[in-house]
């Protein structure tokens, strides 16, 4: 075994980046050995990729102190990669790596000490690592200062409070960072300091204390984001308003909800984050009415999530609120999203069994029928599906409007549905169809058309 392990650190001298990976994979299958450990440790400055992170595979196989202490040495490397490289391999190596980074705590160059600071905060906690990283509380660079506070938050250390409360006195950088650390202690800030926070002047000051109200579940916090929604920047307006409907769903909350927060949800409806836009819809339950309903299936298509949470909202409302969903569908330029969001809500009460008074289905099928060209592949592949639950009463229209498609897939599809529904309705549609370009689609037509035929051919 010595002397095939001789060969392999032999080989790990090579320029054949290939060779050099191969020989790394052949040593983990030995027992860790110091100078296999170094010649891995060497390779983590290799120009080729594939080999820096084999022998970062290799150190993180053999942790122990000693191959922490060579992959740390790398963390003050000018190379990104390396040292990223060498970041990532010590986090891997948990416990060990702890006592192998503190030398660099106190590095001379502030980004090594915010690296390591950073680095240790993801290791399990260790008091003298802790200890090593108050004493930085102090240090003169402040995104230091920033890297030591979010390590005490992210390992709940409470003796630290006081020394926290004493920074976000001095220091306004420091006090998003500290509002988040403290909020991770057993004993949570004050519902005062966090309203302090968020009548201050600066937006992600607000942000943060609005993020850390979020988490409280109580009808007073609700009071109190109601009445402050209005002075906060508009950065932390729709956490805010995300609490809100979070509080709203949890609470039995026997207040009045202000008429002016549906103007709020509704611009809520356009921003970027698909967290806000759900929430938007969510709250939106609360002011159902004609304008309310048609900016809701407005958004309909943004996002598999977004069409639930939409329908989520819509399913459960009383038939006749619903009819006002497609009375601008006429005049709408976004017809698609209407009808989109008609499938769906089509397909959650097929699911919930609920039943559909005759007058307001044939509306939804009408106009599901109508603009069933409009529709992504998708949503058609939904409405057919939906329609071959339906009586043949409601289902046809839909299936009569799949079966002229262009889409080769809707046309097969509907077609396999005519004999669930009965052909004798889709004669005309199935004839034509036995012509068609697409031989699948011809094959499936006659079938249906003269199922004697089949199982005949020679």
């Amino acid at each position: 075994m010595t002397a095939m392990i001789e060969e392999l650190l032999e080989r790990l001298q090579t320029t054949d980046p290939l060779e050099k990976r191969d020989t790394l994979e052949s040593l983990s299958d030995y027992p860790c050995d110091d100078r296999a450990l170094e010649g891995a440790a060497n390779l983590l400055m290799d120009p080729d990729r594939g080999v820096r992170e084999a022998a970062s595979r290799l150190l993180i196989l053999c942790s122990s102190d000693k191959a922490a202490s060579l992959v740390a040495a790398h963390i003050s490397s000018l190379n990104i990669a390396v040292r990223n490289l060498a970041g990532d391999a010590l986090v891997r190596m948990k416990s060990v790596a702890v006592r192998a980074l503190l030398p660099y705590v106190d590095s001379a160059d502030k980004d090594i000490r915010k690296f390591t600071i950073d680095l240790l905060a993801q290791l399990p906690s260790d008091e003298i690592a802790l200890e090593r990283i108050g004493e930085h509380l102090a240090d003169p660079d402040p995104n230091v200062m920033s890297a030591c506070v979010d390590a005490i938050g992210g390992f709940h250390a409470t003796t630290y409070y006081r020394k926290l409360m004493a920074l976000y006195d001095k220091y306004e950088l420091l006090r998003p960072n500290i509002i988040y650390a403290v909020s991770k202690f057993e004993h949570k800030p004050g519902l005062q300091f966090l309203l302090t926070a968020l009548s201050g002047d600066d937006p992600v000051v607000q942000l943060a204390a609005a993020e850390v109200l979020a988490t409280r579940k109580d009808s007073d916090t609700l009071k109190i984001l109601l009445l402050k929604l209005n002075s906060v920047s508009d950065l932390a307006k729709p956490v805010i308003l995300h609490s809100l409907v979070a509080l709203l769903e949890s609470e039995d909350y026997a207040g009045e909800i202000p008429k002016s927060l549906k103007r709020d949800l509704i611009k809520m409806l356009d921003d970027n984050d698909p967290v806000y836009i759900r929430a938007a819809v969510r709250g939106l339950r609360y002011f159902i009415d004609g304008e309310t309903l048609i900016r809701l299936v407005q958004h309909s298509g943004l996002s598999e999530s977004i069409d639930n949470a939409i329908v989520s909202v819509l399913k459960d409302l009383p038939e006749e609120i619903l009819p006002l969903i497609l009375e601008d569908a006429a005049h709408d330029v976004r017809v698609a999203p209407l009808a989109k969001t008609s499938v769906l809500l089509l397909d959650a009460w097929n699911e919930s069994n609920r039943e559909i008074k005759p007058d307001l289905m044939q509306r939804f099928v009408l106009f599901i029928s109508r603009s069933f060209p409009r529709l992504d592949i998708d949503t058609k592949i939904t409405a057919l599906t939906v329609s071959g639950n339906l009586s043949a009463e409601w289902g046809v229209q839909v299936v009569r409007a799949a079966l002229s498609d262009r889409e080769s897939a809707v046309k097969n599809y509907a077609i396999d549905l005519t004999a669930k529904l009965g052909h004798e309705y889709f004669t005309d549609e199935l004839k034509k169809l036995s012509a068609d370009y697409d031989e699948e689609t011809r094959l499936a037509a006659a079938s249906i058309l003269h199922p004697q035929n089949i199982g005949f051919q020679n």
